[in-house]
């Protein structure tokens, strides 16, 4: 199975270490950015056991995408997102 991009949408096959395409990581904001990379764990692709924190990073840099995209947005990643704000 490849993986592809996490933005809404999207089904462009990124390396599964990187959470976007190149082309919806560019209207991820930095601190969401920033965000993403600090929380990373080299590996959690392979051994697929991201953090918690991590996912929350994540759920903050799809909502971003799907905002500036204007698309609807699953009420799971704001809920997951509201956590990191915590």
């Amino acid at each position: 199975m490849a993986h592809t991009c996490h933005a809404l949408g999207c089904d462009t096959p990124v390396h599964p270490k990187f959470l976007m395409c190149g082309y919806h990581w560019f209207f991820v904001p930095q601190a969401c950015k920033q965000a993403v990379y600090v929380t990373y764990v080299p590996g959690q692709e392979r051994t697929k056991t991201p953090t918690d924190v991590y996912l929350r990073a994540a759920a903050s840099a799809i909502i971003a995408v799907a905002e500036h995209e204007g698309k609807m947005i699953p009420p799971i990643y704001r809920t997951m997102a509201a956590e990191l704000e915590e």
